[in-house]
């Protein structure tokens, strides 16, 4: 996967490149020559230390908030980000409402140039009023009547939920608090707030540009997901919207993002139902998972479906045992035409008959496609029929030459 797909697509790339994983391997094959091919540094977010890389960058989260809309899509981003897999069979009714909640803060935050970690303070005091104070203040100093509508229903807002019953008002603070639990890592804060001498990361800035950008993140504790997400969501979305300044509305130089391992490195709720649009804008998205299950942990069964189907080019490279997946697979790869023989005895002897092609067989079974050998795929493209292929590790490729010296 990552030697003859993931490598050998972030070296061809002509445009700026984005890539999640789990492991530092992506950034050891390629980071080097995407320097050199490029002229600009690349960017690494490694707060878990898994490249054993120095903080040479920091960005700010809030920066993404530009009004109550997009500090929503914030807090639902840090919700979606979550690791789900020890929460099955949970009510999840008041995160709803924890969401809103920070979403509310967010903006105050952000309206009034405080630091992320400000939550911290907030969300530990239920009777904390300060962002609603902050709010009404710039409500009062602002003379666009939209600004002002906007800061004073937010403000509103705050104040509902300090005003909730105690038992209501703590439900919506636990879930506040257990979604916001990242802001406690101080090892993943020191990489969203501003550090001296060190520049900030600007998406909107690095869409127009050809360098790479790296966002590792190893699942379990200490885990930078909640930070990926928002971070890979912000690229996504800084370079959809310099595309529509191009002419046709796509980006003239196209743009690779590399999703590998996004079940667990980049949890992005809204990707299954922004996927077909991707390709339109000049964005080539891809996303790796190790198994259908892995995607409707996260996404849900319709999600990965949707998913699944908005995507132009699918590819199983093997090492799945999910018997319901591999059946799908078999279908899409059809069946072929064998003779049937027929023998029949009789006084005179035996005889035989051949009806050709008169019975159909998969191509591929699914015990076939569960041992597909390592280096083997099968290639599901829009208006072409399956075909099996021979994975290429990047330093077998000539066009790669340069690469392997």
């Amino acid at each position: 996967k990552t030697t003859s797909w993931v490598v050998p697509r972030i070296f061809a790339a002509p445009g700026a490149v984005g890539a999640t994983s789990n492991k530092r391997d992506i950034v050891d094959e390629t980071r080097a020559q995407r320097e050199a091919v490029t002229g600009e540094k690349a960017w690494v977010f490694d707060p878990q230390n898994l490249a054993n890389t120095t903080q040479e960058w920091w960005w700010n989260p809030l920066s993404y908030v530009k009004d109550i809309k997009t500090a929503d899509a914030l807090a639902n981003t840090f919700l979606s980000a979550e690791d789900v897999s020890n929460r099955s069979g949970e009510d999840t009714t008041w995160d709803v409402w924890a969401v809103q909640l920070i979403s509310a803060m967010l903006f105050a935050a952000t309206k009034s140039d405080l630091p992320i970690t400000v939550l911290i303070r907030w969300l530990a005091d239920q009777t904390e009023d300060e962002p609603v104070l902050i709010l009404r203040s710039l409500a009062t100093e602002t003379e666009d009547k939209y600004a002002k509508k906007e800061l004073e229903n937010v403000s509103i807002s705050l104040q509902q939920f300090l005003d909730m019953h105690a038992d209501g008002r703590s439900s919506v603070y636990a879930g506040a608090n257990r979604i916001m639990r990242f802001l406690m890592d101080s090892g993943l804060m020191r990489w969203v707030e501003p550090v001296k001498d060190l520049p900030e990361f600007k998406p909107e800035e690095f869409v127009k540009s050809k360098g790479t950008l790296y966002c590792l993140s190893q699942e379990g504790v200490g885990s930078a997901t909640q930070i990926v997400t928002p971070l890979t969501v912000a690229v996504v979305e800084a370079a959809m919207e310099y595309a529509t300044t191009q002419d046709g509305g796509r980006l003239k130089t196209p743009m690779l993002i590399e999703l590998d391992e996004a079940a667990n490195v980049c949890r992005w709720s809204q990707l299954p139902s922004q996927y077909s649009h991707f390709g339109s804008r000049g964005l080539c998205v891809d996303t790796i998972l190790q198994s259908w299950s892995q995607g409707e942990r996260v996404w849900g069964e319709e999600g990965m479906s949707a998913l699944w189907s908005a995507a132009n080019l699918k590819v199983y490279g093997g090492g799945v045992s999910e018997p319901k997946f591999l059946r799908d697979l078999s279908e899409l790869i059809g069946v072929h035409y064998v003779d049937s023989t027929q023998i029949s005895n009789s006084s005179q002897g035996r005889s035989y008959s051949t009806s050709k092609g008169s019975q159909q067989r998969p191509i591929a079974t699914v015990a076939d496609l569960q041992a597909l050998p390592q280096g083997r795929a099968w290639v599901f493209a829009s208006g072409a029929v399956a075909t099996l292929i021979r994975l290429i590790p990047f330093w077998e490729q000539p066009q790669l030459s340069e690469v392997q010296n």
